[in-house]
């Protein structure tokens, strides 16, 4: 009886010791202007405070002109870096960033046709010092099932211009994403 006790007794302790599986908070109110992105927000948040610093290490100082989602893909390889995108505009597109302690041949890679070729390099370079670890930002655009960046598309030109110029933060200290937490929390909680 006494081992049975035990055993019992092992078995409580090992069930009360897993930890119970936590989500982000989501705005479940579709009603909430913008929901969809501010739920990539609180998940973001989420993930980061649960230790995946690297997506979204660095982001742009101003909010990217149309934004609509926001979603992490991941490590690229073994070189160290992260990729995450940037959805925007009435067309969809996508601006990918890939953040890396090191130069890439992610644009090189385009513009050799090894990539997709609705595949547009519009940044590749040196980011200025940070604490992230992250040296190195490429971004290119892509399109989605109906539609391809081109050049000469008003909307594809902003979103190339605005890229290839932005100065890259800590996300932390870009007021666009803390205003979208902040709403996003709100939203959740409400």
């Amino acid at each position: 009886m006494r081992k049975l006790f035990i055993v019992l007794a092992m078995l409580a302790v090992a069930g009360c010791s897993q930890p119970d599986e936590v989500s982000a908070p989501r705005v479940l109110d579709e009603s909430v202007a913008g929901h969809t992105l501010l739920n990539d927000a609180l998940r973001i948040d989420f993930e980061r405070r649960g230790g995946l610093v690297e997506n979204y290490a660095l982001v742009p100082a101003t909010r990217p002109p149309g934004l609509r989602r926001m979603s992490p893909l991941g490590s690229k390889g073994d070189n160290g870096s992260f990729v995450v995108s940037y959805q925007f505009g009435e067309q969809w597109l996508h601006a990918q960033v890939e953040l890396s302690p090191q130069a890439t041949d992610t644009c090189e890679a385009i513009k050799d046709g090894q990539l997709n070729d609705e595949t547009l390099c519009v940044r590749d370079g040196g980011i200025a010092a940070n604490t992230t670890g992250f040296t190195h930002v490429t971004v290119y655009l892509t399109g989605n099932v109906n539609t391809a960046p081109e050049i000469g598309d008003a909307e594809t030109d902003e979103a190339a211009e605005f890229w290839a110029r932005t100065e890259m933060v800590p996300i932390d200290q870009a007021r666009w994403f803390t205003d979208l937490l902040e709403r996003g929390t709100a939203a959740a909680e409400g």
